[in-house]
């Protein structure tokens, strides 16, 4: 289950606090209110779109969309699990610097980092600084790296 906490401002100007969920990658992404299912949305052609519950501001649906976008599909631990799906079993962000990373049972971890640390800036155009916890499936291997990209102009 993934949940997002949407902060948007209504026709008002007041804040309201939505929650953005998803229950597996499977299903479509729910906007709710205080436990209230407001609407059920979805990329369709490259754009998101309410596919049901009462009709909602398209301003509200566009920015949902994009707060999904920016925060679960073009982040940092899921752009480093889906390079190395075969390879990586988890990657969570513990804080806004830190993320660690589980590999899955088969993997040496010594012949992984030389080929993760080589290749893992180069997944990602915006600025980012962070140290990556990398681990074996059972703990008892590890190692530190420190992420550290430009931003590419």
């Amino acid at each position: 289950m993934i949940e997002l906490s949407y902060p948007f401002k209504d026709i008002y100007g007041h804040y309201r606090k939505l929650k953005l969920s998803q229950t597996s990658p499977e299903d479509l992404w729910c906007i709710s209110e205080e436990d209230v299912l407001l609407a059920r949305i979805s990329v369709i052609h490259d754009s998101w779109k309410q596919l049901s519950g009462d009709s909602l501001p398209k301003e509200l649906i566009r920015g949902a969309g994009a707060y999904i976008q920016q925060n679960y599909y073009d982040s940092v631990p899921l752009q480093i699990k889906d390079r190395w799906p075969g390879i990586i079993g988890s990657a969570e962000k513990k804080s806004d610097s830190e993320i660690t990373i589980v590999c899955k049972p088969q993997v040496n971890l010594g012949t992984f980092r030389s080929i993760f640390c080589k290749h893992v800036g180069r997944l990602f155009n915006q600025e980012i600084s962070m140290e990556l916890k990398v681990y074996s499936y059972n703990f008892t291997q590890d190692f530190s790296f420190k992420l550290d990209v430009k931003s590419k102009r």
